[in-house]
């Protein structure tokens, strides 16, 4: 009889420790699977974070491209509006009335400027005087208004140009807007 005890009592433990077998696998194999799914989520979170990143930096790209057309067009902009500020201040007052008088006629008529290059070289040597007599006071292009801008100016006899980074940002900042960094 103890034999058979004792028999019943293995066939227990085998029994339990099978048992505990199977639920430990069964335990083991959904772990991996809840593992498994976490790290695809993880993967495809990543991806998405990435995509977004790569999006937001072509879009940035983008800006920045545009706010150096806008600024290009801008400081383009200013430049003309002084030249023609100059020439109508500067060429009438400064041309003699024949030549004032023979260049207009030759835009009406649209004659070919080759004819008048006397002319147009008394033009030229009128604006010429002009700019420079604005660069040796400080000549400062302003693109946007309420900026610093860009100076071109005259030192002990020689120009120089103020091109620096912090007028450059000034410049680009008004053309960038809103951008989040």
């Amino acid at each position: 009889m103890e034999i058979q005890i004792q028999d019943l009592v293995q066939s227990i433990k085998r029994d339990g420790i099978e048992e505990a077998r199977k639920e430990a696998d069964t335990i083991v194999a959904a772990a991996k699977a809840q593992a498994a799914e976490i790290v695809a989520a993880s993967k495809a979170e990543a991806q998405k974070n990435i995509d977004n990143a790569n999006r937001e930096i072509e879009s940035s790209k983008a800006l920045i491209k545009q706010a150096e057309r806008d600024a290009v067009l801008s400081v383009k902009k200013e430049l003309e509006l002084m030249l023609e500020r100059i020439m109508a201040d500067k060429v009438s007052k400064d041309l003699s009335e024949k030549s004032l008088a023979a260049l207009i006629t030759a835009a009406i008529n649209g004659d070919d400027p080759a004819k008048y290059s006397v002319e147009i070289d008394e033009a030229k040597a009128a604006v010429k005087a002009s700019l420079a007599q604005q660069i040796e006071k400080g000549l400062e292009i302003r693109p946007v208004k309420g900026m610093s801008g860009m100076k071109l100016c005259c030192k002990d006899g020689s120009g120089f140009y103020d091109f620096s980074d912090e007028e450059i940002a000034a410049l680009l900042r008004p053309f960038l807007g809103d951008m989040k960094i």
